[in-house]
Protein backbone atom coordinates (compact mmCIF):
# COMPACT_ATOMS: atom_id res chain seq x y z
CA UNK A 1 0.00 0.00 0.00
CA UNK A 2 1.33 3.42 -1.04
CA UNK A 3 2.11 5.96 1.78
CA UNK A 4 -0.68 8.41 0.66
CA UNK A 5 -3.17 5.57 1.13
CA UNK A 6 -1.67 4.03 4.45
CA UNK A 7 -2.00 7.60 6.19
CA UNK A 8 -5.37 8.02 5.21
CA UNK A 9 -6.10 4.64 6.70
CA UNK A 10 -5.13 5.35 9.42
CA UNK A 11 -6.20 8.66 9.95
CA UNK A 12 -9.93 7.63 9.03
CA UNK A 13 -9.56 4.01 10.34
CA UNK A 14 -10.55 2.94 6.79
CA UNK A 15 -10.70 -0.85 6.49
CA UNK A 16 -9.73 -1.51 2.49
CA UNK A 17 -10.80 -5.30 3.34
CA UNK A 18 -9.63 -7.61 0.55
CA UNK A 19 -12.06 -10.54 1.18
CA UNK A 20 -15.41 -10.48 -0.58
CA UNK A 21 -18.09 -7.77 0.63
CA UNK A 22 -21.08 -9.14 2.43
CA UNK A 23 -24.46 -8.15 0.80
CA UNK A 24 -25.11 -5.26 3.35
CA UNK A 25 -22.05 -3.92 2.51
CA UNK A 26 -22.59 -3.92 -1.55
CA UNK A 27 -25.78 -2.63 -0.67
CA UNK A 28 -24.16 0.62 1.73
CA UNK A 29 -21.41 1.13 -1.17
CA UNK A 30 -23.98 1.47 -4.36
CA UNK A 31 -26.06 3.37 -2.22
CA UNK A 32 -23.24 5.82 -1.19
CA UNK A 33 -22.30 5.52 -4.94
CA UNK A 34 -25.91 6.55 -6.12
CA UNK A 35 -26.48 9.16 -3.11
CA UNK A 36 -22.71 10.88 -3.06
CA UNK A 37 -23.04 11.51 -7.04
CA UNK A 38 -26.61 12.89 -6.77
CA UNK A 39 -26.70 14.95 -4.01
CA UNK A 40 -23.04 15.24 -2.90
CA UNK A 41 -21.62 14.13 0.27
CA UNK A 42 -22.10 17.01 2.65
CA UNK A 43 -25.78 16.74 0.91
CA UNK A 44 -26.23 13.12 2.10
CA UNK A 45 -27.04 11.42 5.54
CA UNK A 46 -26.25 8.38 6.84
CA UNK A 47 -29.51 7.76 7.18
CA UNK A 48 -30.47 8.29 3.29
CA UNK A 49 -27.93 5.92 2.63
CA UNK A 50 -29.12 2.84 5.19
CA UNK A 51 -32.54 3.68 3.97
CA UNK A 52 -31.62 2.72 0.55
CA UNK A 53 -29.32 0.25 0.90
CA UNK A 54 -32.22 -1.44 3.17
CA UNK A 55 -29.75 -1.64 6.32
CA UNK A 56 -29.86 -0.05 9.70
CA UNK A 57 -27.93 3.36 10.14
CA UNK A 58 -25.64 1.61 12.50
CA UNK A 59 -24.53 -1.39 10.37
CA UNK A 60 -23.07 1.67 8.32
CA UNK A 61 -20.69 2.56 11.30
CA UNK A 62 -20.30 -0.90 12.39
CA UNK A 63 -18.18 -1.12 8.97
CA UNK A 64 -17.30 1.59 7.82
CA UNK A 65 -17.33 3.57 11.50
CA UNK A 66 -17.60 7.51 9.62
CA UNK A 67 -19.27 9.13 6.60
CA UNK A 68 -15.90 10.15 5.62
CA UNK A 69 -14.91 6.54 6.11
CA UNK A 70 -17.45 5.65 4.00
CA UNK A 71 -16.42 8.17 1.08
CA UNK A 72 -12.96 6.97 1.10
CA UNK A 73 -13.44 3.66 1.20
CA UNK A 74 -15.10 4.35 -2.24
CA UNK A 75 -12.74 7.08 -3.10
CA UNK A 76 -9.25 4.93 -1.96
CA UNK A 77 -9.96 2.06 -4.50
CA UNK A 78 -11.02 4.14 -7.63
CA UNK A 79 -7.81 6.70 -7.22
CA UNK A 80 -5.01 3.78 -6.71
CA UNK A 81 -6.25 0.82 -8.35
CA UNK A 82 -8.88 2.90 -11.41
CA UNK A 83 -7.33 6.03 -12.21
CA UNK A 84 -3.97 5.27 -12.76
CA UNK A 85 -4.12 1.72 -14.21
CA UNK A 86 -7.39 1.88 -16.43
CA UNK A 87 -6.61 5.30 -18.07
CA UNK A 88 -3.07 4.93 -18.84
CA UNK A 89 -3.44 1.35 -20.14
CA UNK A 90 -5.35 1.99 -23.37
CA UNK A 91 -3.98 5.61 -23.41
CA UNK A 92 -0.61 4.30 -23.48
CA UNK A 93 -1.99 2.13 -26.47
CA UNK A 94 -3.50 4.66 -28.05
CA UNK A 95 -0.81 7.33 -28.43
CA UNK A 96 1.45 4.39 -29.55
CA UNK A 97 0.04 3.73 -32.51
CA UNK A 98 1.64 3.58 -36.19
CA UNK A 99 -1.03 5.67 -37.18
CA UNK A 100 -1.80 9.55 -38.77
CA UNK A 101 -2.54 11.74 -35.95
CA UNK A 102 -6.08 12.30 -37.14
CA UNK A 103 -6.67 8.83 -36.30
CA UNK A 104 -4.64 8.46 -33.17
CA UNK A 105 -6.58 11.44 -31.41
CA UNK A 106 -10.33 10.20 -32.79
CA UNK A 107 -9.50 6.78 -30.50
CA UNK A 108 -8.45 8.53 -28.22
CA UNK A 109 -11.73 11.41 -27.32
CA UNK A 110 -13.84 8.16 -28.23
CA UNK A 111 -11.84 5.78 -25.47
CA UNK A 112 -12.18 8.50 -23.17
CA UNK A 113 -16.39 9.49 -23.64
CA UNK A 114 -16.53 5.42 -23.50
CA UNK A 115 -14.62 5.20 -20.00
CA UNK A 116 -15.97 8.09 -18.39
CA UNK A 117 -19.18 7.56 -19.28
CA UNK A 118 -19.02 3.70 -18.11
CA UNK A 119 -17.75 5.03 -14.88
CA UNK A 120 -19.69 8.58 -14.45
CA UNK A 121 -21.13 8.23 -11.10
CA UNK A 122 -17.93 7.06 -9.26
CA UNK A 123 -15.67 9.81 -11.05
CA UNK A 124 -17.81 12.32 -10.59
CA UNK A 125 -17.85 11.61 -7.11
CA UNK A 126 -14.13 11.64 -7.03
CA UNK A 127 -13.85 14.60 -8.97
CA UNK A 128 -16.42 16.79 -6.83
CA UNK A 129 -15.31 15.54 -3.55
CA UNK A 130 -11.56 16.75 -3.95
CA UNK A 131 -12.80 20.24 -3.81
CA UNK A 132 -14.06 20.37 -0.38
CA UNK A 133 -11.66 17.42 0.88
CA UNK A 134 -7.82 18.51 1.02
CA UNK A 135 -6.67 14.97 2.00
CA UNK A 136 -8.53 13.52 -1.34
CA UNK A 137 -7.52 16.55 -3.84
CA UNK A 138 -3.83 15.82 -2.85
CA UNK A 139 -4.31 12.22 -3.46
CA UNK A 140 -5.62 12.64 -6.86
CA UNK A 141 -2.85 15.02 -7.99
CA UNK A 142 0.35 13.64 -6.49
CA UNK A 143 -0.72 9.82 -7.61
CA UNK A 144 -2.91 10.32 -10.81
CA UNK A 145 -2.12 13.59 -11.99
CA UNK A 146 1.73 13.89 -12.15
CA UNK A 147 1.93 10.41 -12.72
CA UNK A 148 -0.82 10.41 -15.80
CA UNK A 149 0.81 13.76 -16.96
CA UNK A 150 4.53 12.29 -16.91
CA UNK A 151 3.33 9.41 -19.20
CA UNK A 152 1.28 11.23 -21.55
CA UNK A 153 4.37 13.80 -21.80
CA UNK A 154 6.47 11.41 -22.83
CA UNK A 155 4.08 9.97 -25.34
CA UNK A 156 3.67 13.73 -26.79
CA UNK A 157 7.61 13.55 -27.17
CA UNK A 158 7.60 11.08 -29.36
CA UNK A 159 4.85 12.08 -31.40
CA UNK A 160 6.78 15.18 -31.73
CA UNK A 161 9.90 13.29 -32.56
CA UNK A 162 7.91 11.68 -35.42
CA UNK A 163 6.69 15.06 -36.76
CA UNK A 164 3.50 14.19 -36.05
CA UNK A 165 3.05 17.19 -33.77
CA UNK A 166 3.87 20.41 -33.82
CA UNK A 167 7.12 20.75 -31.90
CA UNK A 168 7.13 24.42 -31.21
CA UNK A 169 4.58 24.44 -27.95
CA UNK A 170 5.34 23.35 -25.08
CA UNK A 171 3.71 20.00 -23.49
CA UNK A 172 1.54 21.54 -21.06
CA UNK A 173 -0.45 23.35 -24.01
CA UNK A 174 -0.78 20.47 -26.22
CA UNK A 175 -2.07 18.54 -23.37
CA UNK A 176 -4.00 21.34 -21.97
CA UNK A 177 -5.77 21.64 -25.75
CA UNK A 178 -6.23 18.02 -25.73
CA UNK A 179 -7.95 17.61 -22.34
CA UNK A 180 -9.87 20.74 -23.28
CA UNK A 181 -11.46 18.89 -26.72
CA UNK A 182 -12.45 15.85 -24.77
CA UNK A 183 -14.64 17.28 -22.03
CA UNK A 184 -15.64 19.97 -24.03
CA UNK A 185 -17.13 16.31 -26.68
CA UNK A 186 -18.47 15.02 -23.50
CA UNK A 187 -20.48 17.95 -21.94
CA UNK A 188 -22.29 18.49 -25.41
CA UNK A 189 -22.53 14.91 -25.88
CA UNK A 190 -24.10 13.96 -22.09
CA UNK A 191 -25.33 17.83 -21.20
CA UNK A 192 -26.79 19.13 -24.66
CA UNK A 193 -26.33 16.50 -27.33
CA UNK A 194 -29.76 17.94 -28.98
CA UNK A 195 -27.79 20.98 -29.54
CA UNK A 196 -24.05 20.83 -29.60
CA UNK A 197 -24.18 17.21 -30.70
CA UNK A 198 -26.68 16.21 -32.77
CA UNK A 199 -24.68 14.66 -35.82
CA UNK A 200 -23.29 10.69 -36.08
CA UNK A 201 -20.83 10.31 -33.62
CA UNK A 202 -17.94 9.53 -36.06
CA UNK A 203 -18.68 13.01 -37.74
CA UNK A 204 -18.88 14.84 -34.17
CA UNK A 205 -15.77 13.18 -33.17
CA UNK A 206 -14.16 13.71 -36.59
CA UNK A 207 -14.88 17.27 -36.61
CA UNK A 208 -13.84 17.64 -32.84
CA UNK A 209 -10.29 16.15 -34.30
CA UNK A 210 -10.50 18.78 -37.01
CA UNK A 211 -10.63 21.42 -34.62
CA UNK A 212 -8.08 20.36 -32.09
CA UNK A 213 -5.67 20.38 -35.47
CA UNK A 214 -6.64 23.07 -37.42
CA UNK A 215 -8.34 25.65 -34.80
CA UNK A 216 -11.99 27.61 -35.85
CA UNK A 217 -9.28 29.12 -39.21
CA UNK A 218 -8.40 25.87 -41.11
CA UNK A 219 -5.58 27.47 -42.46
CA UNK A 220 -2.95 24.07 -42.27
CA UNK A 221 -5.79 21.97 -43.40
Amino acid sequence: MERWMQDLVKKHRVELEQKKLTEKQQNILEAAIHLFAEKGYNGTTTSEIAKLAGVAEATIFKHYRTKKGLLLRLVIPVISKFASPIILNTLVEILDQEKPIEEILQDLIEDRTKLVEKNWKTIRIVLVESLFHPDIREALKENVGKHVIDIVSQKIDRLKAAGKIRDDLPNRVLIRGIMSSVFGYLLAKNAVPEVLSAGKEDEELKWTVELMLYGIKGENK
